[in-house]
């Protein structure tokens, strides 16, 4: 029994938990919902608002021909999404008011399930709050409640059925949805059954269509707001601590990083969560789903704003991870503890996810392209232009999209030997193209080992950029595999534009079953490999990694893969340092053992190996000062033409460190006996398909977003942005 609570019975692993001290239940009982009514106020501050403004367009957009607006909650709750809809939250207007200004509608229909019966007083009592009118039916339905309200011209009706969506088909009169939504839902599914249940509702046909033509617009947006992904944080995060206990027993509380990758580990495991948002959206594709828009929507929960939620956030920590980090002989108690004492604010990563949905089908890209290339053998010789859009960075801070046109008629516009690529994506290069974004660079060539930019300069105007993926659409008459090649996805050392023309043996054809998101990162993977290779670290060195932007991260994830957790704080560690916290939570997923701000970085002990990937002059600094006498330090920034200084004193000296920098275009001669340039791209190709770096990708933009793009990567706001492009 609970102390105090005579009437309440515990489960015998919560008697454990209390028992082992990771539950403290004296002043704190769980009710579903006191627990919905706290998250759903972090909820509406955290749900991302340009996703929420580009839902409101896309809607606006489909509901062009219709004047009812359809909607339908996969998981209500307490209808905090019906709330959000109808009157909007600070920055996030009302939908519904948008609509009606607009004379687009005059009646929504909302259908919300609910399969916890227990929510339903407290969903009336909300309902009847805004006004509404319960109706009764004919035909009396326990499961189902009806409730209307009028508003201004728009009539609202609600309907709340109290069971699974995936139980339930669209009945009989009730047309398609423009608008499905499951707001922290999404990530508690395995996605491929997600998926398929929502077909299964909507009554999609196995071609992703609709198998009856019962939605105007044929199209309906699938959003799913706060959807996990997989990693939280205490704020500021704790690195491993050694206690003696009174029996003289050493102890070892884990790191922050360490302990919540293990609660993530639980939900996977033993709760079926899914925490791979990649996951999603494959199986969204797989049903002819399309990704049109994603932001984050972390919370942050503070300990005395959002008392209730974080009491219940430990809780759960204390009931998934504890008995993980137990299992692993570490101090459990020790840490549920440390945080209970310090009370830090929790970090929980989110990602704001909006679909649409078509019936519209047309040819692939393979058929589109032969069918270009085709059509170019018997095109008469009249010109025939093609337009191409580029970015061009015109002078510090400022770049631009520019277009130009191509003479297509008969290949005209291809040399001999050369293809022309149909971009689908290309990935920014957080490090050196962010320099040239700055001016930070001297007059040099581009790339004295890439094919094209050996004789180009670094001066403005120019173009940049080295991470393309596309397909093949037009090949010249001497290409010897042209049918081999037409409509095959490849990758480019490219600048970011629209369409690239290229020598044949120029293009790296990408390895089947590999996804374009993931192709566009082989430049910065194999980067990330190199340094790796500098390092040259050995089993049992504890390693640190300054720097969590997009390379850092991937050195994290290579070296991860080769460094066997031994759940020590003495050996094997592997710590990354960032100041950013998206980063920081970024490291935990890419596989660091603890991830620390940088003030930390003297209290965690002397490193065998430190690796700066941060461009920053006080990281390096720190790395150098950090790193073991005889230990290694690798330098693997480019700092471009900014002058740096380092203290280099009596202690450095007479340390016999190592520096080493660490530059990708060319193979060390220590290592060129057994690797090749070609030897190393086969590994990278290997890592791209196993690591699947496009979980790294935060923002997905189009070239006229561009100066929006090298802005937001400047201030540190996002990890990785992709270019996309829409080539019809």
């Amino acid at each position: 029994r609970v102390h105090g609570q005579d009437d309440a019975r515990l489960t015998l692993d919560t008697a454990i938990s209390i028992f082992l001290g990771h539950l403290d239940l004296s002043s704190y009982s769980f009710s579903d919902v006191q627990y919905l009514e706290s998250k759903n106020s972090v909820d509406l501050v955290s749900i991302n608002k340009q996703v929420w403004n580009d839902l409101t367009k896309e809607l606006s957009r489909i509901l062009l021909n219709s004047d009812v607006f359809r909607v339908v909650d996969l998981g209500a709750g307490l209808l905090s999404m019906l709330h959000l809809i109808l009157d909007g939250d600070g920055e996030k207007k009302s939908i519904v008011n948008m609509l009606s200004l607009s004379r687009q509608i005059n009646e929504v229909n909302y259908i919300a399930y609910e399969s916890n019966a227990n929510l339903l007083g407290m969903c009336f009592q909300k309902l009847n709050q805004k006004g509404f009118i319960k109706v009764e039916s004919e035909h009396k339905n326990e499961d189902e409640h009806t409730f209307e309200k009028q508003v201004d011209d728009v009539k609202v009706h609600v309907v709340i059925r109290v069971k699974n969506f995936n139980d339930d088909t669209l009945q009989a009169g009730e047309m398609t949805p423009q608008l499905v939504v499951g707001c922290c839902f999404a990530d508690l599914f395995d996605p491929e059954d997600l998926s398929t249940s929502i077909s299964r509702y909507l009554k999609l046909s196995s071609t992703g269509g609709f198998e009856s033509r019962n939605s105007p617009s044929n199209t309906t947006l699938i959003y799913f707001p706060i959807t996990f992904a997989g990693t939280t944080q205490f704020l500021p995060p704790k690195p491993f601590c050694e206690e003696v206990d009174d029996s003289k027993k050493v102890k070892t509380i884990p790191s922050d990083t360490l302990a919540f990758r293990l609660y993530a580990q639980s939900l996977s495991e033993h709760h079926g969560h899914n925490l791979d948002l990649s996951k999603i959206v494959d199986a969204m594709k797989n049903s002819n789903g399309k990704l049109i828009a994603m932001g984050k929507s972390n919370w942050d929960i503070d300990p005395v704003k959002n008392k209730y939620l974080w009491e219940t956030m430990m809780y759960f920590f204390a009931s998934s991870a504890c008995p993980q980090i137990l299992k692993r002989n570490l101090d459990s108690t020790g840490w549920i503890q440390r945080a209970r004492k310090e009370r830090p604010n929790i970090s929980v990563i989110n990602q704001d996810l909006l679909f649409s949905i078509s019936s519209v089908g047309g040819r692939s890209d393979e058929e589109e392209s032969r069918k270009n290339h085709n059509d170019m053998q018997c095109t008469e010789s009249k010109p025939m232009y093609q337009t191409v859009d580029e970015i061009i960075f015109q002078s510090p801070y400022r770049v631009e999209k520019a277009s130009k046109k191509w003479d297509i008629s008969q290949n005209r516009h291809l040399g001999p030997g050369q293809v022309e690529v149909k971009s689908i994506c290309s990935l920014i290069s957080s490090g050196t193209e962010l320099k040239i974004f700055k001016g930070m660079f001297d007059d040099a060539a581009l790339d004295v080992n890439i094919k094209g930019m050996q004789d180009e300069s670094m001066k403005y105007p120019l173009t940049y950029g080295y991470s393309l993926v596309g397909v093949v659409t037009r090949c010249a008459s001497d290409v010897i595999d042209a049918q081999n090649i037409i409509g095959r996805t490849v990758f480019t050392f490219s600048p970011h534009s629209s369409h690239a023309i290229l020598d044949r043996d120029s293009i790296q054809i990408v390895p089947e079953g590999t996804d374009p998101d993931d192709a566009i990162f082989m430049p910065a993977v194999e980067t990330a490999l190199s340094i790796v290779h500098d390092a040259n670290a050995q089993i049992g060195e504890n390693i640190a990694i300054y720097g969590q932007g997009l390379v850092g991260l991937l050195v994290n994830a290579i070296m991860s893969t080769q460094q066997k957790l031994l759940y020590s704080a003495n050996f094997n560690t592997l710590t990354a340092f960032d100041t950013l916290n998206d980063r920081l939570a970024m490291a935990s997923v890419m596989g660091a053992s603890q991830a620390l701000l940088p003030n930390e970085s003297s209290s965690v002990g002397k490193f065998d190996v430190s690796i700066e990937v941060s461009g920053n002059p006080r990281a390096l600094q720190s790395a150098i000062d950090n790193t073991k006498d005889g230990g290694r330090i690798i330098v693997a920034s480019w700092y471009g033409n900014t002058d740096i200084k380092l203290k280099l004193g009596i202690d450095f000296h007479r340390s016999h460190k190592i520096i080493k920098t660490s530059q990708v275009s060319t193979i060390p001669a220590e290592l060129s006996t057994l690797w090749s340039k070609e030897r190393r791209f086969a590994l990278t190709w290997e890592l791209v398909r196993t690591l699947k770096p496009s979980r790294l990708i935060t923002k997905k933009l189009c070239l006229d977003e561009a100066q929006t793009a090298y802005e937001l990567l400047d201030q540190g706001k996002e990890i990785a942005i992709s270019f996309v492009y829409e080539n019809k």
